[in-house]
């Protein structure tokens, strides 16, 4: 399993690559649009998450000594298997059932676009808040925000959604955040 959790992120560079060029170079104007979002949402957090785990990496550091509080909300350290299955068990596996189980469905495709969304908000946030740089600050501001911004911009002017359909994706897409903190308790070193 160490293998595993070694490489899961250098793995997903490959993937991201891959997934890229499949919508931009193979498939070009064949693809659905919420296709094209959901596998460009799933692309740009491999490369987030390459980032954060690999260059420059040091995410599991800079967590375990500047978020992990232990009277607070994050009351556990991350661990290496804490890091999988947040990552690529929560992360992937959600962008991959909305592109296979809801295809097409513009909800289920924003709420998981808002999961990463608030990400890079909250990377931002830590950014402020310690005046430093933290693994995964950089993409989440050039692939994190901006999809987000495009995709609801360009769906809300196409009239495909509104107020009220934004606040709801919106609360759906907090409470699924919530599922990061409850995997990290669950996948904690218990001592």
């Amino acid at each position: 399993m160490n293998l595993i959790y070694q490489n899961w992120a250098k793995a997903g560079l490959i993937i991201a690559l891959s997934i890229i060029s499949y919508v931009y170079l193979i498939r070009k104007q064949n693809i659905a649009l919420a296709d094209k979002y959901i596998l460009l949402n799933l692309a740009f957090l491999m490369l987030h998450q390459f980032e954060e785990y690999v260059y420059p990496g040091g995410f599991k550091n800079y967590f375990n000594t500047r978020i992990f509080n232990p009277f607070g909300f994050f009351k556990n350290k991350l661990t290496d298997k804490g890091i999988f299955w947040v990552n690529v068990i929560l992360g992937w596996g959600l962008n991959i059932a909305v592109f296979i189980i809801f295809n097409g469905n513009i909800t289920a495709m924003l709420i998981v676009i808002t999961v990463l969304f608030i990400n890079g908000i909250m990377h931002f946030f830590m950014a402020f808040k310690t005046r430093d740089y933290n693994p995964g600050l950089v993409t989440g501001a050039i692939f994190f925000i901006p999809l987000a911004m495009y995709i609801y911009s360009k769906l809300y002017s196409t009239g495909l959604i509104n107020v009220t359909d934004i606040l709801l994706i919106f609360v759906y897409a907090v409470l699924l955040n919530l599922m990061i903190p409850i995997t990290i308790y669950v996948t904690r070193d218990i001592k």
